[in-house]
């Protein structure tokens, strides 16, 4: 299912059951119009921002993540999209992100090493460093510290085998005229006029697509990889590993304050409701849920 939020920004949720336990797996998708605005709000670049949780007074207790680089992570994301193939769709998601939170009962001591192992175990899930735009740790909002991870979802591409056949041909035979190229190679003269002009470097072997990234397979399977990933390496934070109705169930955060607003407004004393979104809400986005 999917949840809209706002025009440029999706919310994929995959619910499943499993011993009556629910489980929920939550990973925000960001189309080219929307991802510049979302790699300033992490980065806290955005002046006034419209969050009214976060506390200006504690931003510089914030810190990154983001592997080093001499540019901009919105440069570094339109670098790492020129080196792979894009479809050419406007509303096509060039951008994945959790937001991971941290245990309320691990140790402050465990902080560093528990965001550290995130984006280790993040890192690695979804093609390594070279996908990663970036990675920021914010302590200045209500609620525990978490960290916004962005990735370029990518995965493995066949190029056109047609395409290869008329780049190698050309690149020896640069004069030769298309039907003649179209007869040696035994294809149409349209299919290489098309690839005429294309040289080795057009030959992408991995390509975007969140779909393929971010699917049924990986949701289903990330609460007890990463536990599992954190168990090895002695990090007692335990996953939760589902979230009940009274707590606002797989309502969007815009939702959830919707709701809490209405009942404010009705003032009729349903103050424990409210108390069950807002321990919801304290989650920031509500990506992936930790247990208590």
């Amino acid at each position: 299912t999917y949840v809209s939020q706002g025009r440029n920004c999706k919310t994929q949720f995959h619910l499943y059951k499993k011993r009556k336990e629910l489980k929920m797996g939550a990973v925000k998708k960001f189309n080219k119009t929307s991802v510049l605005n979302q790699l300033k709000h992490v980065t806290r670049q955005i002046e006034y921002p419209k969050n009214r949780d976060i506390d200006q007074n504690r931003t510089h207790l914030n810190y990154s993540l983001t592997p080093k680089r001499n540019i901009t992570p919105f440069e570094y994301l339109k670098k790492r999209l020129s080196e792979i193939y894009v479809f050419n769709k406007k509303d096509i998601n060039v951008m994945s992100g959790w937001i991971i939170t941290m245990p309320k009962d691990l140790d402050e001591s465990y902080e560093k090493a528990f965001f550290k192992a995130t984006y280790d175990f993040l890192s690695s899930r979804y093609g390594g460093e070279k996908n990663v735009v970036s990675a920021e740790v914010h302590k200045d909002e209500s609620g525990e510290p978490h960290m916004h991870f962005c990735f370029v979802p990518v995965t493995k591409n066949n190029p056109n085998k047609n395409m290869i056949k008329v780049i190698r041909y050309l690149q020896e035979n640069p004069e030769e005229n298309n039907t003649k190229v179209a007869k040696k190679l035994g294809i149409d003269r349209k299919t290489v006029r098309r690839y005429r002009k294309k040289t080795f470097e057009d030959i992408k072997m991995e390509k975007l697509s969140a779909r393929s990234v971010i699917n049924k397979k990986d949701l289903q399977s990330f609460h007890s990889d990463f536990q599992s990933y954190l168990d090895n390496l002695g990090i007692p934070a335990k996953i939760k590993t589902g979230v009940t109705k009274a707590q606002g169930g797989n309502l969007t955060v815009d939702q959830l304050k919707m709701q809490r607003e209405y009942l404010i407004r009705r003032g009729d004393g349903l103050w424990d409701a409210i108390g069950n979104i807002d321990k919801t809400l304290e989650k920031e986005e509500i990506e992936i849920f930790l247990e208590k």
